[in-house]
Order: structure tokens, then C-alpha cells, then sequence
């Protein structure tokens, strides 16, 4: 199956945070993809999305291209608390210490192309533990004819 090969991605994000990002993928460096995984079954297909971290309600999913591709797209949100001692001490001798924040955003976009249509009317899918289930029910062809002898 073929991937969309491209991503969008946000570069607002501080060298440490990058490799902290869910959706970082050495293979794929400054690319945002979601491992995505297909099976067919006999009425259906059902695509799986490795989705660390990133709320349902930021997730978007298409069906497109006629039913014949799943696009996966959303946003990942990382807020982060570093404690950095600058080395100087206080009256009492014990380091000085700041909290700095640090906030990311990611977004990522996954397409997946499927090997037969689909019925985009009927999906389900549901989000749980960080994996994203979509189920998608194949479209009937209408010019496939059962012919009894």
C-alpha cells in the first residue's frame, strides 16, 4: 500500500523536544507519520494508527478519492518543565534555580490508499490506549454478479 509522502510538521520546537516528539521517527527525520497498520477481512478493512498522546478531539479522518483512501490527520500538544541551576547561590548557600517552559505543537497528516473502495457512510472508530481502530466496510461492486449455473 502506498503512503501520502508527505507531512506537515510545525518547527517551533526546541532540539531537546524533537526527539521527545510523539510522532519522531529517526527513519523519517522532520517528518510527522503515525506507524499506520492495514488488514483486510473478508467485509471489511481495518487500519490501525499508533497515535501516542494526541486527544480524540484533535484527530480528523477522511475518506476520500472516490472510497479508495483513509486520511488520517491531527495535532500532538507538549508542554514541558525544565529546572536549570545558573550556578550562583543564595543567602543560604544553596543554588539558584529557574523553571523555564517549554511548549511544542506537531501536526501530522497520514494517507492511506485502499485496495478496493469502501463505504465511507458506515466507518467506526475509536481511540484507546494511544491507538487509533478505524473500521471501514468494503463497498459493494456493483458490476460483481454471482451468476448460478
Amino acid at each position: 500500500l502506498l503512503d501520502e509522502p508527505f507531512a506537515r510538521q510545525s518547527n517551533n520546537l526546541t532540539p531537546t523536544a524533537l526527539f521527545n516528539e510523539p510522532f519522531f521517527n529517526r527513519a523519517d527525520f522532520g517528518r510527522n507519520l503515525p506507524a499506520v497498520d492495514l488488514t483486510e477481512h473478508e467485509n471489511e478493512f481495518v487500519i490501525e494508527a499508533e497515535l501516542p498522546g494526541v486527544k480524540k478531539e484533535n484527530i480528523d479522518i477522511r475518506i476520500g478519492d472516490g472510497g479508495q483512501s483513509l486520511t488520517i490527520e491531527g495535532k500532538s500538544f507538549v508542554n514541558q518543565a525544565v529546572t536549570q541551576t545558573d550556578g550562583n547561590r543564595g543567602a543560604v548557600g544553596t543554588p539558584l534555580s529557574s523553571e523555564r517552559f517549554f511548549s511544542s505543537a506537531s501536526s501530522f497528516s497520514r494517507t492511506v490508499w485502499l485496495p478496493r473502495r469502501v463505504d465511507g457512510s458506515k466507518v467506526k472508530a475509536k481511540l484507546e490506549d494511544g491507538v487509533l481502530t478505524v473500521k471501514i466496510p468494503k463497498a459493494v461492486d456493483p458490476e460483481s454478479v454471482r451468476v448460478t449455473i
